[in-house]
């Protein structure tokens, strides 16, 4: 009867807080982390009533041991498997201290009296999190509800469990091996404080992980930035014998246009928002990658580098990071998004805003640098995109390093925690700004945002914009590729300008970031099937052959990409195509013969847009198709002379990470004869037998990277043809762009696939930096290499179309 009573009382506050504590548990499944079989010690930060029971309803929901079990371990039996890391000591005042618990010491004698075969202890921190609003600085409110003191900790813990009960974060760890510890050798007491530093260390990268470091009120961050160094002697250069005062206000303006001013209680209202918006918007989320992010998560500066493809990637990104335990990055906003009304909100929930140019306002620069600066040595995440706005090609735009410069800048004042570049892809099947792309592809002009634009992007919220993944990329470490460009930055005094050899850090690191985001690229399943629409004539296919090529294009990806960040799911063909249909991109047309699919009238331009997204997986075996354009046969040496020669060229229009060796080739020609698309007799490679349905499957696959060859192949013709003196930049661009646009009267391709800035401006760059092109006095000449790539590289061509391409040249050329 004394048993019953007593167990009732002590679960009485279980019961109590049961009602309305709702944990969230990370990662989703715990009990994968723990052995079963083993001992289990957990270790709270903080172990209050309401911790624990906390601790023991996640158990319970999760199937792992219970923490108020008993704890067999050697010769020592415990009357529960908790432990504290923190405890309040001191006789009126007393606050929390880190301390070594008796239980503690008997569980490291127990454990180092046995031998290690014979058992293992796995201890298992928690953290407990109640609400998700990192604490204020100078705040009357950490003041009176500070866990330091008896009364008020107390009081704090119980309305913050009363508020934030249905807001709780669990996050399980993996588990530290005592046995591991102890296989240093090292006397007990010693063990002891390196165990509890330990997991000292560990709780406090995880607590600024999940919930970020303290957050400044807004005033006392400005006030930081004002007193820079460099932004006072900005000031006194603004001022130029004018009260000094009035520039100061004017910095102190600038400075509120950009801070961020992240309220918890908004980012709560976001969530709930966010979360009825993508269960109307998207059919699920799919989540990869998110092992990558964790590895790196605890002791780095994370700065969050996703592709720009819409404007829901702020709110995505934001909302998965929340949902996964992490903390919200602040996030650089462009200031044309500071709208009335949803300005205030994103501001809120953690975006800061940014002109579009500093130019001739070296006050603002000196402003801006300086915020990043405070918010990065504070230990705050960020969020920006390096491609500078979003992709109206579903290409990656090149990186521009505005950002990247003032980041590592920033850094380099003061390089306190290592930082760390996360790469994330964003595979939509459909977009939000879909009809606004293709009105401005279609050659419209861009749309401004207004808050009416706005508006009436929510009359579409009601269609079906399928699924969305999202792809975590290999982190990129800052620190590194500082190194590899000045080894002895670390001895180097804190610079207040930028130094001289910054420039190439930024190139290097803006060229990773894109390497990794299209390394951890995402196969959607309208993407296959743009890819697999638009490499065929007029993109009109039988349902049986769209589906054979759907299937061939899944094994190449599959097998190419199986060790890599890239996502390709299991795909059935004729399910793909019911959803493209079901989406509204595609449609049934019948001839005399039967039916063939189609792209739907007007979806064209954003079947290209997807098909974009992935262009780049299959740059390889496509170009190994395209070698078989003119020729049944090629040698192996031939083949991969070609392919090494060419691949450079698209390499770079494509953040392709590196050129393909010999071993990379020769998976791919494995991968084709697989498909049955090749043959190899006698040591030749054979495509396969005219007439075949694997022959013209090879065809398809070439036409993937055929408008790239063309575009470039467009452009190395009129350089070989321009006059004896070379010819300029702006020259070749206008030569290159009436030469498009004469194809396109007379040979019915697409003018943009033929002639777009950014690719022709890293296409010439790329000829220069090979070492094909020359530059003299500003203008561009051919060296005697290049064209020898031409007369090699003409060959992936078929001869109507390098006779088409030549004419267009030769007559763009004889305009002056």
């Amino acid at each position: 009867m004394r048993n019953t009573t007593y167990r009732i009382i002590t679960n009485l506050p279980l019961r109590i807080l049961s009602i309305w504590v709702k944990p969230q548990v990370l990662p989703d499944s715990p009990s994968a982390l723990i052995d079963p079989d083993l001992p289990v010690l957990y270790v709270l930060e903080v172990g209050g009533v309401a911790d624990r029971c906390a601790l023991q309803l996640a158990c319970a929901q999760h199937g792992l041991p219970d923490p108020t079990d008993k704890l067999l371990y050697g010769t020592n039996t415990e009357s529960s498997s908790v432990d504290v890391l923190k405890s309040r000591q001191g006789s009126i005042f007393r606050k929390l201290r880190p301390t070594i618990s008796a239980r503690l010491n008997r569980l490291v004698s127990a454990g180092l009296d046995i031998d290690a075969d014979a058992g293992e202890l796995q201890i298992v921190p928690v953290g407990v999190y109640w609400g998700r609003a990192p604490d204020k600085e100078s705040s009357i409110w950490r003041l009176w509800f500070t866990e330091n003191w008896q009364f008020a900790g107390r009081t704090r813990k119980l309305i913050t469990t009363l508020i934030h009960g249905r807001h709780t974060l669990l996050s399980f760890s993996e588990p530290l091996s005592f046995n591991t510890l102890k296989n240093t050798g090292e006397a007990p007491r010693i063990l002891e404080r390196k165990l509890s530093r330990v997991l000292r260390v560990h709780f406090r990268q995880r607590r600024i992980a999940t919930l970020g470091p303290d957050q400044s009120h807004r005033r006392i961050l400005i006030d930081h930035v004002l007193a820079d160094d460099a932004v006072r002697q900005a000031i006194v250069k603004e001022s130029d014998g004018k009260p000094v005062e009035r520039a100061r206000r004017q910095a102190q303006k600038y400075a509120f246009e950009i801070a961020a001013d992240v309220s918890y209680p908004t980012v709560r209202i976001l969530h709930n928002l966010l979360t009825r918006l993508w269960n109307e918007l998207y059919d699920g989320v799919e989540l990869s990658g998110i092992n990558r992010l964790k590895a790196v998560a605890d002791g780095h500066e994370l700065i969050y580098v996703p592709c720009h493809r819409s404007h829901i990637d702020y709110l995505l990104l934001s909302y998965i990071l929340y949902m996964q335990g992490y903390s919200l990055p602040h996030i650089a906003a462009g200031i044309n998004l500071n709208l009335p009304v949803v300005g205030g909100l994103l501001r809120r929930g953690g975006a800061f805003f940014l002109r579009r140019t500093f130019t001739g306002n070296p006050l603002y620069a000196a402003v801006f640098n300086a915020y990043l600066k405070e918010i990065l040595q504070r230990g705050h995440a960020l969020e920006y995109f390096v491609e500078g706005g979003r992709s109206r090609t579903g290409r990656l735009l090149p990186p521009k390093g505005g950002m990247l410069a003032m980041t590592v800048h920033a850094y380099l004042r003061e390089p306190k925690t290592p930082v760390m570049f996360i790469p994330v892809y964003f595979g939509y099947e459909r977009l939000l700004e879909g009809r606004s792309f293709t009105s401005e592809l279609a050659g419209g002009k861009k749309q401004k945002e207004t808050i009416f634009a706005l508006v009436k992007a929510l009359r579409t919220l009601k269609e079906d914009y399928g699924r969305v993944h999202v792809n975590f990329g290999e982190p990129i470490a800052l620190d590194t590729i500082l190194d590899s460009h000045q080894s002895n930055w670390r001895q180097l005094p804190a610079p207040l300008e930028r130094p001289d050899w910054l420039h190439p850090v930024v190139e290097t690191l803006g060229s990773s970031i894109m390497q990794n985001i299209n390394e951890a690229a995402c196969v959607t399943p309208i993407s296959l099937l743009a890819i697999t629409l638009l490499a065929t004539p007029r993109g009109r296919i039988s349902r049986d052959e769209l589906m054979l090529q759907i299937d061939i294009y899944h094994q190449l990806l599959s097998q190419a990409h199986a060790h890599t960040p890239v996502v390709v799911p299991a795909i059935n063909a004729d399910d793909l195509i019911e959803h493209g249909t079901r989406l509204g991109f595609i449609e049934t047309y019948s001839d005399s013969i039967g039916p063939l699919i189609q792209p739907k009238p007007g979806q064209l331009a954003a079947l290209t847009y997807f098909r974009n997204n992935i262009l780049h997986l299959l740059t390889l075996p496509a170009l190994i198709a395209a070698a078989f354009s003119n020729s049944r046969t090629r040698s192996e040496t031939y083949l991969k002379e070609l392919i090494k020669l060419t691949f450079p060229f698209l390499q770079g229009e494509l953040f392709l990470p590196t050129e393909p060796d010999e071993s990379t080739i020769d998976s791919s020609l494995q991968a084709l004869m697989q498909s049955g698309l090749l043959e190899q007799v006698d040591g030749k490679w054979h495509r396969a037998s005219a007439g075949t349905i694997q022959a013209l499957s090879l065809m398809r696959l070439a036409q993937v990277v055929m408008p790239g060859l063309e575009r470039n192949y467009l452009c190395a013709s009129l350089l070989a043809r321009a006059h004896e003196g070379g010819i300029t930049r702006d020259e070749l661009a206008l030569r290159n762009q009436m030469s498009a646009e004469r194809l396109a009267n007379t040979s019915g391709v697409d003018a943009a696939e033929l002639y777009d800035k950014h690719l022709h401006r890293a296409f010439v760059e790329r000829m220069i930096q090979q070492g094909y092109v020359a530059v003299h006095d500003d203008r561009l000449t051919p060296e005697k290499s290049m064209l020898e790539v031409e007369g090699k590289a003409h060959t992936l061509l078929s001869e109507q179309t390098r006779h088409a391409i030549i004419n267009a040249a030769l007559a763009a050329g004889n305009i002056q």
